[in-house]
């Protein structure tokens, strides 16, 4: 091992950390002089120690970046299959600020091909300009706020960050989110009851045409059962939420298929009864009997009520003092909840086609009577069976949907409201911390066509039982009689050594 060549590196390293926090203390000592010149200015004072910690933070990671690159260009195991081509600066926006740094562009000899090793070794796609952690940030950012303000989140030191990035990245998230670790048998909940309720956001479109009828957010969450938080409050036990367009009969399936694979997957179907879904009558909710084991609709009596109140408040009419008189319309509403209590849809539709002859507004009534002949049975349930709940559909696709997509004045794509509802589900159900974990998914992806290119012994590190008996003589020998000198610079070589040793 050439200790004179290790010796020069780590002095090279030194000497630019050195240089570093020679910048730093500089920048430190300005900001120090500054406030006690002024001191009433603290805030400035705060902005610009952070703002020297972050350009100190930058520059040291291209500085490393650089050196990896030079221990990649310097390695023997480069030397035998590869040929040095030119030298290309690279930027990074990170959570720190610009990362930018010069990485070597390398010929493979057998193939043709060219390549930056550096690059490839962190598998970072090639047209990638968010580090890790900077794109975790415009996700979480973006889930709840702006495009705009997660763009200016990340604007750090000078750089410049579009909302059409941050865009991008959202409309980057995989469609198929990551697998959840399986849940082992002994392990499954053991539920006698589950419940399910769905409902939709409507939300705007960015087309302009006539026939826009806006977009379909799908949400359907799966939980166990309600806990008294307080009087007048409850909260869900066990929720996971399910979400996206999913458009046309096909794409439903596949997201009731999704529903039932999660059931199957963290609950013990033996002991699990009946699965209640509550529908407020639509297709596509309804559609989840077809798919989800042991289901069953239950009416969402939120929507009965309002069915009711349409009939009912056509009897309103207006007393001697101009005023209303809902005396008729709250007699009409006792007789059916009284009828549907009595199971009895004869006397409801007889009483329908009075209201009719009466009142008129044939549509109306024709809508009103065939929500109840369609959902009887479930109407049933929700007043008759004991273990059928209350439904509040409405209030959680207004925080998990609405509050971001629908209750401002913004116009989404239907790949961008996609994917934003699959990361609002993605979030609630796994925490805020997990947005890492899809997007080094999503990169990994991205990154597969190009580890088919015969180069995995480049990106992928050898573990420690394949090293070469050189190999280990001269890690131990690093380790016991140059730790403390050249140590870290040994381990750097070896470390280089062990990801390009099979070229």
């Amino acid at each position: 091992m050439d200790l004179l060549k290790i010796s020069f590196t780590k002095e090279d390293t030194l000497m630019s950390i050195v240089t570093l926090l020679e910048d730093f203390v500089i920048d430190l000592l300005k900001a120090e002089e500054d406030f006690i010149d002024n001191p009433v200015h603290m805030g400035i004072f705060e902005k610009r120690v952070v703002e020297a910690s972050l350009k100190t933070a930058a520059g040291f990671m291209a500085m490393v970046l650089e050196d990896t690159d030079t221990l990649i260009r310097n390695s023997r195991a480069r030397k035998d299959g590869y040929n040095i081509h030119r030298k290309d600066k690279r930027t990074l926006i990170t959570t720190a600020g610009d990362v930018t740094y010069n990485r070597t562009l390398f010929k493979e000899r057998s193939t043709g091909k060219y390549r930056y090793l550096l690059d490839d070794m962190m598998h970072l796609p090639k047209h990638e300009r968010f580090s890790v952690n900077a794109e975790v940030k415009a996700l979480s950012e973006a889930e709840v706020h702006s495009y705009q303000h997660a763009a200016d989140s990340l604007c750090i030191g000078g750089q410049t960050v579009s909302k059409t990035a941050v865009m991008e990245k959202i409309h980057a998230i995989t469609e198929e989110l990551p697998e959840e670790n399986p849940v082992p048998d002994d392990k499954k909940k053991c539920c006698e009851y589950l419940y399910i309720e769905a409902d939709e956001d409507h939300i705007h479109s960015q087309k302009c045409d006539d026939d826009n009828k806006g977009i379909i957010g799908k949400l359907i969450y799966v939980f166990e059962e309600k806990e008294d938080v307080c009087k007048g409050r409850r909260k869900l036990i066990g929720t996971h939420y399910h979400g996206g367009l999913y458009k046309g009969s096909e794409e439903n399936k596949k997201l009731w298929e999704e529903v039932q694979e999660y059931i199957e997957s963290h609950y013990n179907s033996e002991f699990l009864k009946k699965v209640y879904i509550c529908s407020d009558g639509g297709g596509w909710i309804k559609a989840g009997t077809d798919y989800v084991d042991k289901s069953l609709l239950i009416a969402d009596k939120f929507h009965l009520m309002k069915y009711i109140n349409k009939v009912s408040n056509l009897m309103i009419e207006k007393d001697k003092d101009g005023n209303n008189d809902k005396t008729k319309a709250d007699k009409v509403k006792a007789k059916i909840y009284k009828y549907i209590y009595k199971n009895n849809q004869l006397a409801l539709k007889k009483m329908l086609g009075r209201i009719r002859n009466q009142k008129g507004h044939d549509t109306l009534i024709k809508d009103v009577r065939t929500y109840f002949v369609n959902n009887w049975d479930a109407i049933q349930r929700a007043f008759h069976d004991k273990n059928a709940l209350g439904c509040s559909a409405e209030g959680h696709v207004s925080s998990v949907f609405s509050e971001r997509m629908s209750s401002r004045p913004m116009g989404w794509s239907e790949i961008g409201s996609d994917r934003m509802c699959r990361l609002r589900c993605y979030v609630r159900n796994n925490g805020r911390e997990k947005i890492v974990d899809l997007v080094e998914y999503r990169r990994a992806k991205q990154y597969e066509p190009l580890e088919a290119t015969g180069t995995d012994g480049i990106i992928i590190s050898m573990p420690k039982e394949h090293y070469s008996e050189a190999q280990r003589e001269a890690m131990k020998y690093a380790e016991a009689m140059y730790a403390p000198l050249f140590g870290p610079t040994v381990k750097k070589i070896l470390s280089i050594r062990e990801r390009i040793s099979d070229i």
